[in-house]
């Protein structure tokens, strides 16, 4: 799932955007109203959109987004006043939360927003093989446990949500060792191998050159 989070305060930002991150969240930061009309695509699910921004107010970047979009919104603010609040639900915002916030808080509520909308996806079924991604517990066909490591659900959920798309090798670094990670990414061709050995050789597949691919 990938997370907008528009939001001119660096501290309160990367906050935010570390506790997504730990919820296996693909989450992109914007400081500016221009940085977010740049950043934000057709495949992102959730914008965190704060009101007072330094070039311009949050709810004209709602008002536009509305024209096209009903993808869900948070609208984030320190504005505590009745017309704010109006204004916030009469451009169908999805939630209105008042700053300050707790990231932990915020993390539950973008969760519970996504899960309301979207259906619960913590279980899924790929190639006759469930995968339970909240309780980290995987089955055969035969509904026998698979025995993957956290490492290895990690990777295929980095890869689930992205829908079947090519994701980089980088990338899967990032989501699922950190940003923090300094290393040899053929690790990430050893964990692959072990999930082939262990489901089927077809669930993940390579793209040469870029990275890799779940087959849904």
């Amino acid at each position: 799932m990938k997370i907008l989070i528009v939001e001119d305060n660096q501290i309160q930002n990367d906050v935010m955007a570390n506790f997504l991150r730990q919820e296996s969240y693909d989450v992109i930061s914007a400081y500016t109203l221009k940085e977010a009309k740049s950043l934000l695509t057709p495949d992102t699910n959730l914008i965190v959109l704060d009101v007072m921004l330094p070039d311009g107010s949050g709810l004209d970047f709602l008002k536009e987004i509305r024209e096209y979009s009903d993808i869900p919104v948070i609208v984030l603010t320190a504005l505590d006043d009745e017309y704010t609040q109006i204004s916030t639900f009469d451009l169908k915002a999805d939630e209105y939360v008042e700053k300050p916030v707790s990231p932990i808080i915020m993390t539950k509520r973008i969760t519970a927003l996504l899960e309301r909308i979207n259906g619960n996806s913590d279980s899924v079924v790929i190639m006759g093989f469930k995968f339970d991604f909240k309780k980290f517990i995987s089955y055969s066909r035969d509904e026998d446990d698979l025995n993957l490591t956290t490492k290895e659900m990690q990777i295929i959920k980095c890869l689930y949500d992205d829908n079947g798309n090519v994701v980089t090798r980088d990338k899967i670094l990032n989501k699922v060792w950190g940003y923090e990670y300094i290393g040899e990414d053929r690790l990430i061709d050893t964990h692959i191998k072990n999930i082939r050995k262990k489901t089927t050789p077809e669930l993940i597949l390579t793209v040469k050159g870029i990275g890799y691919r779940l087959n849904i």
